[in-house]
């Protein structure tokens, strides 16, 4: 197979004026043919898409982790006889930009390149989306002609240049919104006119822009922040807040509003805090939207987190952990009975594991409930509770009904009090596996959490499983690499010697200019011995259950975020970061 990659517009107009018939060729062949793919990794995958009819064999194959999207992506190509398009050296002319609506081309992921004749070519990832094709069609009264490119390359060009349209109709906004600080203060007045405001395309169309921007950008939260003068938009990418642009003070009551519209919160309240959800549907994939509002002397500040089902639930095999870390989680799981806990800060990755882990333990189809607050990822199979604390519907509460239910295994969002913790122990000791999350820094100090908290020392140590403290640390971007300038401190602190060198992420387009993209878990797995149990029941100290846990084979966190940068995936900086020790 010959692959066509076109990474100008001169060089796609002269694609165009070649024929290029579709291949008899499978897709698998084809990337066989092309020696992306071993033969006997084919049989095996098409092996799996015949015991799950439905299943695509590209999407098979990349779960595997045997071929590149890229090389999926081309071979598509090569089959339909169409283009695949670098998007990163290609300049598209404004008036063809025009043609597409930008909520559309957000919205559908597609990005108009020119005109060849009637017809109008547009990238997307896949050409087949034969809705998107169908609005194209009907919005741009062309027949259109689509060609294959990366999904990121989109997303990338799509920010790119929609950015500029975004930006002027964000000015004329402004202008048009005449909701001055006299009026706000009129609770009647403002209330009324900002609901009409907050109804209108314009609002709408920015409210859309803002959420779709994340998306694009694999934002896992946008906040929206009011200053004195001004609003600042903010993607966290990545684990970091990344400022994106400040809006009109002007437009933030019809924003928030809009906002509270979407995720059906009351608009009229604007003193007390205020949680919403709302779920979108993007290329065929749910996403929900978490919301979060509360007032500030600015006015009021919103946060929505984006929980794209799909991208959060994960194999445990790609969760970053080691062999040793694996063997030993799944012994744990394999057991009938006992507790295993996931600690680390807020945002640390603990609702991603913990699904990894229920997907492990779901294959034995054994009988799940969770009770969480809030659900983040439906699964099939699963039993899931939403608490209602307003309601008095707590942890505590409804893990006494559940343990009526017959589980075989219970998933806890959170351990928050000794209430909840007691009754977890006492779900572990009668039979259940018991998974569940605590906020420690490390998985020793999680031992001596729970017997501050006031468990009893032998309960425990007759229960507890193991215990996986993790951090989320970002990436070297692949693109940029270059050597890393270290300083001095964070080589002594982490005693790293003078002559050893390290590589870091220069900035460039395929990372945003951040030199990182990605992120990855690193953690440490405790599991608890029968040596480790006397050190509980005796009330051992944090640094001596530590420190018997490495002579048995725990590596600490510190020590697989270092293997990661001596590996050349990370930074020495990034290490320095998330260090335990």
């Amino acid at each position: 197979m010959k692959e066509h990659i076109i990474n100008t517009v001169e060089d796609l107009q002269q694609v165009f004026n070649e024929t290029h018939p579709m291949s008899d060729m499978h897709l698998g062949e084809i990337l066989v043919d092309a020696q992306h793919l071993p033969e006997d990794l084919l049989h095996d995958a098409l092996h799996l898409q015949r015991e799950s009819p439905g299943r695509r064999l590209g999407d098979i194959l990349l779960e595997q982790g045997v071929v590149s999207k890229e090389h999926i992506n081309a071979a598509l190509a090569h089959k339909l006889g169409i283009p695949f398009i670098r998007l990163g050296e290609f300049e598209i002319d404004p008036e063809v930009l025009a043609m597409v609506p930008p909520d559309i081309a957000l919205q559908y992921s597609v990005l108009p390149l020119m005109l060849h004749g009637n017809h109008l070519v547009v990238a997307m990832e896949n050409p087949m989306d034969w809705e998107a094709l169908e609005v194209l069609r009907f919005n741009t009264n062309h027949s259109i002609e689509p060609v294959i490119t990366a999904g990121k390359d989109i997303g990338q060009a799509l920010s790119k240049y929609y950015r500029l349209h975004e930006d002027r109709e964000i000015s004329d906004m402004a202008d048009v919104i005449d909701l001055s600080p006299e009026k706000e203060n009129n609770d009647d007045i403002a209330i009324h006119l900002i609901e009409q405001e907050a109804q209108k395309k314009p609002v709408v169309r920015l409210v859309n822009a803002i959420i779709m921007q994340g998306i694009l950008h694999g934002a896992s939260d946008i906040n929206i922040r009011p200053e004195r003068s001004q609003v600042n938009i903010y993607y966290r990418i990545d684990g970091k807040l990344r400022f994106s642009r400040s809006l009109n003070k002007s437009l933030l009551a019809p924003l928030v509003s809009r906002i509270k519209i979407t995720g059906r919160m009351d608009i009229s309240e604007r003193r007390l805090p205020q949680d919403g959800h709302a779920r979108l549907t993007r290329e065929g994939k749910s996403i929900d939207l978490r919301i979060s509002c509360i007032p500030t002397v600015n006015g009021e500040s919103v946060v929505i987190r984006i929980l794209d089902k799909q991208v959060g639930l994960k194999p445990l095999s790609e969760l970053g952990l080691g062999e040793w870390e694996l063997t030993h989680i799944h012994r744990m799981l394999s057991r009938s009975y006992g507790m295993l806990l996931v600690t680390g800060p807020t945002g640390s990755g603990k609702s991603t594991t913990l699904y990894a882990v229920l997907n492990e333990v779901r294959a034995r189809e054994p009988h799940i409930i969770t009770v969480e607050d809030p659900v983040e990822y439906d699964m099939e199979g699963v039993e899931q509770i939403q608490i209602n604390p307003a309601t008095g519907y707590t942890f505590a509460e409804a893990l006494r009904h559940i343990l009526r239910h017959d589980p075989d295994v219970v998933m806890i969002g959170e351990i928050r009090d000794l209430e909840t913790a007691h009754i977890a122990n006492k779900a572990a000791l009668t039979g259940h596996l018991v998974l569940s999350t605590l906020h420690t820094n490390d998985a020793a100090s999680t031992v001596t959490r729970l017997l501050d908290m006031g468990l009893e020392p032998y309960l425990l140590g007759s229960t507890l499983l193991g215990v996986l403290a993790q951090r989320l640390i970002r990436l070297n971007c692949p693109q940029c690499l270059e050597e890393e300038a270290v300083d001095e401190e964070v080589r002594s602190v982490l005693q790293v010697p003078a002559q050893e060198v390290f590589y870091r992420g220069a900035g460039c387009a395929s990372c945003n200019y951040t030199g990182y993209r990605g992120r990855i878990a690193v953690s440490e797995l405790l599991p608890i011995t029968p040596e480790i149990t006397a050190l509980i029941n005796s009330g051992a100290s944090t640094q001596a259950i530590k420190d018997l846990a490495v002579q048995q084979g725990m590596t600490t966190l510190t020590r697989n975020a270092m293997a990661l940068a001596r590996t050349g995936k990370t930074s020495l900086d990034e290490v320095f970061a998330v260090r335990l020790e």
